[in-house]
């Protein structure tokens, strides 16, 4: 069967979608056979298992031989999957096409809190910086590349036994950044097992925006997408609403003028980083609002950590840039307070959001948080007794920890994720030591080293890539 999609008509499509389908009858009859030969570390047979049944529903359901009954929904999910593995790439295009129409609440929800004003304030706030802060040379700010960073350490990288080969970008990357870090997020309200599957519906927003630099991944590509599939199929209902997501990164949102600027810039980055993903609600039963707490607040931790190297790269997309735009004062620390009070909405699935985030930056190469080093100011009391009261709450412990200040440092938690990822095992302490690293970084003021107006900080890269 071939399935549908958006696009140009014509043989070439045809061949392209019959040519897909026989790449996947191709992977149907070797998956199992080729994680056993190339995982590149140690699983439980509850992985196996789990990697199996999940791989087989992917495959099948983009195959179109095994379906769900919500028809449109499913449809559409499927179709934007089977693009997604032959023409990567995040655009407006894909945010404009019909796709959208099976979206999640959650997104649907995100639209209405921004509009093309915010859009506007962050290119406006980015240019801004550069030009009034920086002399007009934005490779003057000291920040990581990306791209060199995970070169620097690729070699070196622990990856889940289902992310083979190591030597592809994009496999780590589902795996480092996606994957592990977000099953971190959902495990307050998924068991560990349950919550490493579920994170592997986050695979296409990454493949589709990786697309740039890895077109060529086509196999593990399709492995990745593959998998993701699965976890649409067998969870099924709003799984799939939120799979659809992924599509709607360049979404613009509807409300025209901003009354809330540092909110509406949170909502922007919700949608344009597919953080909907990460949400009870989709998984679960939860209120909507609550729904929106973790993938609110891991964006706007991940654009907090990313910020140096987003305006490096003349990159707007970031929320920061976007309130600098606004005229916000200390946009950084302003931004740092109002996501902490976000947090203590509910604290719980607040914190595990920020653990996820935390540990990706922390231990992958790829953005390297532990090169920035240099003077700071001190910390924010208010900032502490927010976080102190949302960690009583969540039923964590305020035990402050500096997190790994160079790649091998994080070597540890890097086996403890794996362990994680592959064994389904954690005696409990994963989350509680990155939080414990968060505590740490607020507390000595060490935050303000990812502002991109503060001084001090000391040079790491000289380049931009990947950003």
């Amino acid at each position: 069967m071939v399935v549908p999609i958006q696009g140009p008509s014509g043989n070439s499509l045809q061949i392209e979608h019959d040519g897909l389908n026989g790449d996947l009858n191709r992977l149907l009859r070797n998956f199992s056979d080729n994680l056993k030969r190339q995982a590149l570390g140690s699983y439980s047979e509850d992985y196996e298992s789990m990697y199996n049944s999940t791989m087989k529903s992917g495959i099948e359901s983009l195959m179109g031989t095994i379906s769900i009954a919500n028809g449109v929904a499913w449809e559409d999910a499927m179709a934007y999957a089977r693009e997604v593995i032959l023409r990567p790439k995040d655009s407006e295009e894909r945010a404009s096409s019909t796709w959208t129409r099976s979206c999640s609440e959650l997104h649907k929800e995100l639209l209405t809190r921004f509009g093309p004003e915010t859009l506007e304030a962050a290119k406006k706030g980015t240019a801004s910086i550069i030009n009034n802060y920086y002399n007009g040379d934005r490779l003057s700010i000291h920040h990581v590349n990306k791209k060199a960073s995970y070169l620097r350490h690729r070699h070196d990288a622990k990856v889940g036994a289902g992310f083979y080969p190591q030597s592809s970008a994009l496999a780590a990357t589902c795996y480092q950044s996606a994957a592990l870090p977000c099953s971190i997020a959902m495990s307050w309200f998924l068991p560990i097992e349950k919550a490493v599957k579920a994170a592997y519906i986050s695979h296409l927003s990454v493949c589709d925006d990786l697309g740039s630099f890895t077109a060529e991944d086509y196999d593990v590509r399709m492995r990745m997408v593959a998998i993701a599939a699965g976890v649409a199929h067998q969870y099924g209902g709003k799984a799939l609403n939120v799979f659809v997501d992924g599509t709607a990164k360049q979404a613009i949102g509807v409300v025209t003028g901003v009354l809330r600027p540092i909110e509406a810039a949170m909502a922007w980055r919700t949608v344009n980083g597919c953080g909907t993903i990460y949400s009870k609600y989709n998984f679960g039963e939860c209120d909507l609002d609550v729904g929106l707490v973790a993938p609110v607040v891991m964006m706007a931790t991940h654009d907090l950590l990313d910020w140096r190297c987003d305006v490096a790269a003349g990159n707007h997309e970031n929320a920061l840039s976007a309130i600098h735009g606004f005229g916000v004062a200390s946009p950084f620390h302003a931004f740092l307070e109002i996501m902490l009070k976000e947090v203590l909405t509910h604290p719980r699935s607040g914190l595990y959001g920020i653990a996820g985030v935390l540990y990706m930056h922390f231990t992958i190469g790829r953005y390297g948080a532990w090169e920035y080093h240099g003077e700071h100011k001190p910390g924010c009391e208010q900032c502490v007794r927010l976080l102190y009261r949302a960690t009583k709450a969540a039923g964590l412990t305020w035990a402050p920890k500096p997190p790994p200040s160079s790649y091998a440092e994080g070597d540890q938690a890097r086996e403890w994720g794996r362990l994680w990822a592959d064994h389904f095992t954690d005696d409990g302490s994963l989350v509680q030591e990155v939080v414990g690293w968060f505590q740490h970084l607020i507390e000595s003021g060490e935050i303000w080293l990812f502002d991109v107006l503060a001084e001090g900080t000391q040079p790491v890269d000289a380049d931009v890539d990947w950003a």
